[in-house]
């Protein structure tokens, strides 16, 4: 609730939910598999906020992950009234992993939604070119890629790699900033610093005004920041601390590009929560 109630208090249009553990059995604050009175709670809350709900990130596909865990996924992001089912691969056999994003995406189609796959350079699916292979492996309907301008840099991608990626490929993209590496760092330390230490946009180094232009006509753009200074803050601090660094930057990426060619790229604001 604290999420959605944050979301509209900052301005932002949507929002994006976990609604478990990363994993069955992690600990989770609020799980909301399973409990159809908090899914109609939130569901009632959002439209109450004006805030729709545009994805769900439930657990991610782990070897030990099957689909008596992610069914239930699918049918709480149904109930949500989300667009979006969000899935990160972590099995390294990636025949058996394309098989059952498959039967993800089947399920998710069915009920109105589409997959969105996130490459992470931490994971089994480290780079953009992986992850559409694995799609196309798949066959998996209505299934596409989550863009995220911090994982695209870590994993060695600049914006030019976007080019000739289709609306259709590209079903929503993450923005944050960071510093650019001076060495290679470890899958944890990325996992570290996706997690827990991203940058406001226009802070740090990464090519964000690349990376915007390069992106489809009308993709959703989701603000994924977090911030260390404002880790002991309340979700609607943090909120509206995203809200005035997204505004900010996106003024002045208007600006630029205005100065640059014709405005091209509809951004819809979304929060990560």
């Amino acid at each position: 609730m604290e999420t959605v109630d944050a979301a509209c208090a900052a301005g932002f249009g949507r929002v994006g939910l976990r609604i478990c553990g990363r994993r069955p059995g992690d600990p989770f604050a609020t799980p909301v598999i399973g409990q159809p009175a908090l899914i109609q709670a939130l569901r009632d809350r959002a439209a109450q906020d004006g805030v729709a709900i545009s994805n769900i990130s439930a657990y991610q596909f782990y070897p030990d992950v099957t689909w008596d865990h992610l069914a239930p996924a699918v049918d709480t992001a149904h109930a949500l009234g989300a667009g979006i089912l969000v899935v990160n691969g972590f099995d390294n056999d990636l025949s058996r992993f394309a098989d059952r994003l498959a039967r993800y995406g089947e399920a998710a189609a069915a009920a109105g939604m589409r997959v969105a796959l996130e490459f992470l350079p931490y994971s089994a699916v480290r780079t953009l070119g992986q992850a559409i292979e694995v799609i196309a492996r798949s066959g998996a309907p209505q299934t596409g890629l989550l863009l995220d301008a911090l994982h695209l840099e870590r994993s060695g991608g600049t914006p030019a790699d976007l080019a000739g990626l289709t609306p259709e490929q590209v079903v929503f993209a993450q923005l944050c900033d960071a510093r650019r590496l001076s060495a290679p760092a470890s899958d944890e330390a990325l996992m570290q610093e996706a997690r827990t230490a991203r940058l406001p946009a226009g802070s740090g180094d990464l090519p964000l005004d690349d990376f915007l232009d390069a992106l489809p006509p009308g993709t959703e753009i989701e603000y994924e920041v977090s911030r260390q200074d404002l880790a002991d803050r309340s979700p609607r601090d943090k909120a509206l601390a995203a809200s005035a660094d997204a505004r900010r930057f996106m003024q002045g990426y208007d600006q630029r590009r205005a100065a640059r060619q014709p405005a091209r790229l509809t951004v819809e604001g979304a929060l990560h929560g």
